[in-house]
Formats: structure tokens, sequence, C-alpha cells
């Protein structure tokens, strides 16, 4: 047995403590988090797939199991996939309505129901409104707007247009094949929504380096297109949203269809966060995939190595180029992925053409001292032959796991538990820290961070304002920075 062999299957033999520890707690569970399910006394091997309202509240592996539990990673997966696309209960934020249908349409899902970061990170730091409201500014100056609405739109115009990554080589847009930008979408749960509010974490002077989310944290990212021309629009889950025009800076109605779904869950056994991203099967040009893809145009030129497009991007959505896969999604998950897709497609739903890319999570068992380095993960170190990127947001990031999620979040570790959208986000956001530090604090702006010329980036703090960015957030944002640069040195060979 290898290295890697030894410690999944080390990882496993705490499990059965873990188990009753989430049993316990799911008990005493408060209303809130109702639309969790605890592990069973005895989980079965291989674990046994449902459609349920519920998310799992924590992976479950039967005590003793030896080998790679990724079937059991992947099971969970699915069973939170499907408890955030559960039609939202009326008037309960983030919460299932276990009387409706998965098949239930024209109602908006639980994820859609999540707390937006623009709703959190509010202009000039002021506070989020309550969990149940939208009573602060939005991106689109609408009025009347509820949970019901999705906004994909954000306050510095481009923010939700480009994809992860650290600077102009890594953060350009992704555009379909019918010229439109992908939009993305960030959404935190009621768990981690409450902290967040509760320690005023959306202020960057309450970032000592010191905060940890409480398990059963949840945050998603959703990609999104503009469904116009799409050939197949009955397989993709389509809705109605706001979109701004980046031209008149107006927002306006359109249907806009879901292609990529990422989720991430802090639990008990898994302190450093279990990450699973979804994808639309129709993205690509893949096994059992149709054409025309949403992100090939099957004429065989092969994807860039790199964004031809910076950001910010274009005003005027450029010419659309080629997505490939190239690593496999693992054989195991494809399989996994047959059997939900199976029971999904005997449900009429369209779920059923949406598959799990890779689940990726900490090898070592309830020890939040661990980092997630590729040492520590799967996939990581000596297990990255298959896929551990989502190709709607992390397009260009699948040379190396060391640009996989968990070993990215790691430079946010101590700071923010992983959470870059708080570390880059809270106030005064980073952005507006080097359009200030660019008078003075060279050591910074070194960081090639965003563009700090965009409004209202720049007018966010005047020049005459002094605001020291804290040695250890200076500290991980260098970190992130260096591991992209050795990783673009590192490919470009």
């Amino acid at each position: 047995m290898n290295k890697r062999a030894r410690s999944l299957a080390k990882s496993t033999s705490l499990v059965s403590i873990i188990i009753l520890a989430s049993i316990a707690a799911s008990i005493n569970s408060p209303a809130s988090s109702q639309s969790f399910e605890g592990c069973p006394g005895s989980p079965t091997t291989p674990p046994k797939a449902a459609i349920s309202e519920k998310v799992l509240d924590d992976v479950c592996i039967p005590a003793g199991f030896g080998g790679n539990p990724i079937d059991f990673f992947d099971d969970y997966s699915w069973r939170a996939f499907l408890g955030l696309v559960w039609p939202a209960k009326p008037g309960e934020r983030g919460l299932p309505d276990a009387a409706a249908k998965l098949s239930d349409r024209g109602r908006p899902l639980v994820f859609e129901t999540f707390k937006s970061d623009w709703e959190i990170f509010q202009p000039q730091g002021a506070p989020p409104s309550a969990w149940n409201t939208m009573d602060g500014a939005n991106p689109c100056k609408l009025d009347n707007v509820s949970s019901d609405d999705l906004i994909l739109a954000a306050f510095s115009k481009f923010d939700n247009l480009g994809q992860a990554g650290f600077g102009p080589p890594l953060v350009g847009p992704l555009v379909a094949q019918n010229r439109t930008y992908v939009r993305f979408q960030t959404g935190f749960n009621k768990i981690e929504f409450d902290q967040i509010q509760r320690d005023k974490l959306y202020l960057r002077s309450n970032l000592q380096g010191t905060m940890t989310f409480q398990p059963r944290a949840i945050d998603i990212k959703a990609a999104w297109i503009d469904m116009t021309g799409i050939a197949h629009p009955e397989r993709f889950y389509t809705r109605e949203a706001y979109l701004l025009d980046l031209a008149s800076e107006t927002c306006s109605k359109s249907k806009v269809g879901l292609v990529g779904l990422h989720i991430v869950q802090k639990t008990t056994s898994r302190p450093q966060w279990i990450w699973s991203s979804f994808e639309q099967v129709d993205n690509l040009i893949e096994e059992k995939s149709q054409i025309p893809a949403t992100f090939n145009s099957a004429d065989g030129l092969r994807m860039p190595d790199q964004n031809p497009y910076v950001f910010p991007p274009p005003v005027q959505v450029p010419a659309p180029f080629n997505v490939d896969r190239t690593k496999p999604v693992h054989v195991q998950t494809k399989s996994t992925n047959e059997i939900y897709r199976k029971m999904l497609a005997d449900a009429g739903v369209p779920w059923q053409f949406y598959k799990l890319v890779v689940t990726q999570w900490p090898l070592s068992v309830g020890d939040p001292s661990a980092d997630g380095r590729p040492p520590n993960t799967f996939p990581g170190s000596g297990a990255e032959a298959t896929a551990y990127s989502n190709l709607t947001m992390e397009t260009f990031d699948q040379k190396s796991v060391r640009t996989g999620c968990m070993n990215c979040h790691n430079a946010t570790r101590v700071t923010t538990d992983f959470l870059w959208s708080l570390n880059t986000r809270a106030f005064p956001p980073i952005q507006a820290i080097a359009a200030v530090a660019a008078l003075s604090d060279k050591s910074v702006t070194g960081l090639s961070l965003p563009n700090p010329g965009l409004k209202p980036w720049a007018k966010t703090l005047t020049a005459a304002e002094a605001f020291r960015l804290p040695a250890t957030q200076l500290s991980e944002f260098r970190e992130l920075k260096e591991l992209m640069e050795s990783t673009l040195s590192h490919t470009a060979k």
C-alpha cells in the first residue's frame, strides 16, 4: 500500500466517532438547520443514492473502511447538490420545501435564496440587512426586490464577470458560443451569514486571523449564461434573472441557464471544508453531451493556453474561444454520476443533464490544524491525473492541482477560514486598498492586484485616508501571487 493509500485508509479510521458526533448534532439542530440530515448509524457500502431535500451534514463513511473513500464523498456531493436545487420554502430563505417535489417549477431554489455577496458587502461597509430581508442597496438599483429575484450584477460593474484567479492574466471572462458572458453568483447560507453579520466580518478591521466558521456553513458559486440562441434549453435549469447591460449600466430581465455550481461545506470531520463542483453536461463536447456545446464550437481549434481576454473585460462581448477538459473526470465519479442521473431522468427533471466533476476533500479527519495543500488533499499530490477544475469558473486552472480549489483557498486559511470572497470583499475592499497604496506602499501594489482605476474602487477611499493592510493578510496575498506565478512559469515551459 503506497503512502497516499495509507493516508486515505487512515483518514477513515476515525469516521465512526465523527458520525456519532454528527448524529448528536442533528438531534438538537436548530430550525434554521432542518435541511440537514445526519449520517445513519451504519452507513452502507456502496452508499445508497437518494433524492432528498436534505443535505448531509457530513460525509458518511462506514467504520473500518479502507481504501479511497471517493464513492462516499461523491455521494455526499450529490446529496448536497440536490438539497440546494430543491424548491425553497416560501418566505424562508435557504430552506427547502419538504412538501414540494424536485420537479416543481416556477419558484426559487434553495441556493438561489442564499444571501448574495452583494447583499453582505454593501457600499461603504454598511451592515447587511437581516437574513430574510433585502433592504440594502442592490447593484441594479431596483425597488421592492425579494429573495425570489435573482440579480446577476455587481456594484463594481464587471465584478461578477471575472473567473477565479488573481491578477490580469487569470481573471478574464468566459465567453459562451452564443457570444454572451458567463455571469457568476456567490451566496452564503444562514449559518455562515449569521456569523459574518454577528462578528461584523464584512469589515476588514475585524479580520484578525482568529475566526473559524461553524460546521454546516455552506457557500456556493454559480455560473449562469444568457440563454439567447441556445439550441436545447430543455436540457438546462432556466429561470428569469436581472442582468446588467455593460454599455447602458442598466438592468433588465433575461432568461438564464445554470452551467456550473460549486458547493463548499464545512463539516465536523472535514474542517477544511468539502469542495464539490458540478457542470451542465453540454458545456463541452464529451461523452453523452449534445451539440452544439455551450463552450466549444466543434471547429477543431484547440483551447488557448491562457485566457485571451483580461480583466476588466470589454464592454462589447468579444469572440468566444473553445474550451476543453484536459483531465478526465474520475472513473468512480462517473459511476456515481450515472446512478444519480438515471434516478433524475426517471423523475423527469433537468438535473439529469448535470454531472459532478470533482469532490476535493482533506485527508485528515477532524484536524483543524492541517492545511489544504496538495499533500493533504484528494485530489492532491500524486493523485492529480483526473479533473479538479470547474471549467465554467476555473477554465485555465487545469494544469496543476496546485491551482485547485483547496490549495488556492489555503492561502487565506488563517485570516478567513479558506474564504477568499470574505478576504477580498471586506470593507475596504482590497482593490480600494491598492488604489490608496499606489500613492505610498509599493509592497502592496507589487502584488498585481486587480486594476484599481476602475470606478468605484478608487473612490472608495480618498488619497488622504490612510489604511494599512494587516501583515497576515498581506502575507496571504503574496503567497497566492507566488503560487499563481510559479504555476504559470511551470506550465509555460
